[in-house]
């Protein structure tokens, strides 16, 4: 072993033999091995709201330092945490298709229907398909830049060529930056012209009809594609204006089908004119729109228990990700201090720039680079300066939310996140014999985040690591006894 290694374990051995390692790993175990920590001091007491008495304190004379996780969603930050958010989506997202946390099982014979919408094209990329060419074009055409205009290699979905223009010349950078930055202001506009207007029309009945007959709920997330543009999956349903009546016979999925097709291409938004020029932003051309299934076919389990899990698993892995695919940064590009502005050329941290580094010292594929520098550059503009461009330029201009959901689709993080505290809160409380409710009191300040070296970020590593392993090996025997259960029933 190199004097390295064994450097690294004599700090290993000296961090598990210290006095204060056990409670460390306990709390590091009580987070889910959270790679960002957040540290909080102070005091925290335990109530029995029944008498009044402090059944518990934590720390020594009530002064105590906890671990509390991060909470962020992005699986490339912290895995633990996107996890736990992941899991929340899936809960929210099938109990609007399936039922449950506090919604009706009558949601799953509502028409519903998973609805895909997409950004336009501003310019050719390369395209992963391992059936045909990427851009098959005979003549030997070429655009003004000199580069050829067809690509007869079929990538493969890891080829580094997939999502990068075929000239970056051609490719229309400021408009692709805009239009992420404009893609919720063009859901908004959709949601309200498919409710208000094509809705309606599409079953032949008056607004007021349709507001007293039906209410549209959805849920969506956004996903970036591998040319840096976000596009949305969003799941569409259709309810009963007031709960316990029924939908009227017009209202099913062709409705949906046929609003969505319609609205899409009348969805517009200007930007303001200012000196780099003004785009008319709109959705591309490629939409897809598909019944999720209510019932349970004769063909196997593809009804709506099954089809709900499927939705809901697909939409939730894409609320922890980012713009990771594209090979961007994963944290804004602006100082801290001067928060982009440079302070008229002043700030001492970045030179006047803005910037924590120049751009071309970024370690990222140069469409990328390409879609960064463009943002921060519009982000100077004046008039586009309500868009805060620099200050989501690491996501190529989409500031918006990842996921969103209207009031009645189902329940919310926050009712989820409630539900989990309240059972952690039973467990404690039985765990103390405490007879009345368990009232928390606490007086916590921000100590510090992280961990305090690497090599407690290494043993939190392994921690983080072993919890998934139990996690899966016990997931397997769930299913196994499953499988057993089911094979003994149908013996019997």
């Amino acid at each position: 072993m190199t004097e390295k290694e064994w450097a690294d374990i004599g700090r290993w051995v000296e961090r598990m033999t210290a006095p204060d390692y056990p409670e460390w790993e306990a709390g590091v175990r009580r987070i889910g091995g959270c790679a960002h920590p957040i540290h909080l001091a102070g005091t925290v007491r335990l109530v029995d709201s029944g008498t009044g008495s402090v059944v518990h304190e934590l720390g020594d004379g009530g002064r105590t330092r906890l671990m509390v996780p991060c909470g962020n969603r992005r699986r490339q930050w912290c895995a633990p945490c996107s996890r736990v958010y992941q899991w929340d989506t899936w809960h929210l997202v099938k109990a609007g298709l399936a039922g449950g946390k506090g919604v009706p099982e009558s949601v799953t014979d509502r028409p519903r229907a998973f609805v895909t919408l997409t950004a336009p094209s501003f310019g050719p990329v390369h395209a992963a398909s391992t059936d045909r060419a990427c851009h098959p074009r005979r003549g030997g055409h070429e655009c003004e830049h000199g580069r050829p205009l067809a690509c007869w290699e079929r990538h493969s979905d890891g080829d580094v060529l997939v999502g990068q223009p075929l000239c970056a010349g051609c490719f229309d950078y400021a408009g692709a930056v805009l239009w992420n930055a404009h893609a919720g202001r063009l859901w908004h506009r959709f949601t309200d012209l498919m409710r208000r207007q094509e809705l309606p029309r599409a079953a032949g009945v008056s607004r007021r009809e349709f507001a007293g007959a039906v209410r549209v709920s959805f849920v969506k997330v956004a996903e970036y594609q591998r040319r840096g543009l976000v596009h949305f999956h969003a799941v569409v349903r259709l309810d009963p204006a007031e709960e316990g009546e029924t939908l009227p016979a017009w209202a099913g999925h062709e409705l949906i089908d046929s609003a969505v097709r319609r609205t899409v291409p009348l969805v517009r938004v200007v930007t303001p004119e200012g000196p780099a020029g003004q785009w008319k932003l709109s959705w591309g051309s490629q939409v897809d729109v598909q019944p999720i299934p209510a019932s349970v076919t004769e063909d196997g389990p593809e009804g709506e228990a099954h089809g709900a899990e499927r939705v809901a698993a697909y939409i939730a892995k894409y609320v922890t990700k980012a713009a990771e695919c594209t090979g961007t940064i994963d944290r804004p590009l602006y100082c801290p201090d001067c928060r982009g502005s440079g302070l008229a050329g002043s700030c001492p941290r970045c030179d006047g720039s803005g910037l924590r580094a120049p751009l071309s010292e970024l370690r990222v594929p140069p469409h990328a680079r390409a879609l960064i520098g463009t943002a921060w550059r519009l982000g100077g503009v004046p008039e586009l300066r309500a868009l805060r461009l620099r200050r989501w330029a690491h996501q190529f201009g989409y500031g918006g939310h990842f996921s969103t959901k209207s009031r009645s689709y189902s329940t919310t993080m926050t009712a989820l996140r409630a539900a989990r505290s309240a059972f952690r809160s039973e467990q404690t409380r039985k765990r103390l014999g405490v007879t009345g409710d368990l009232v928390v009191t606490a007086d916590l300040s921000f100590a510090g985040s992280g961990y305090a070296d690497d090599t407690e970020r290494r043993i939190a590593e392994n921690i983080r690591r072993d919890i998934a392993e139990n996690r899966e090996i016990a997931r397997e025997e769930i299913a196994h006894l499953e499988a057993l259960h089911a094979d003994d029933w149908g013996c019997g």
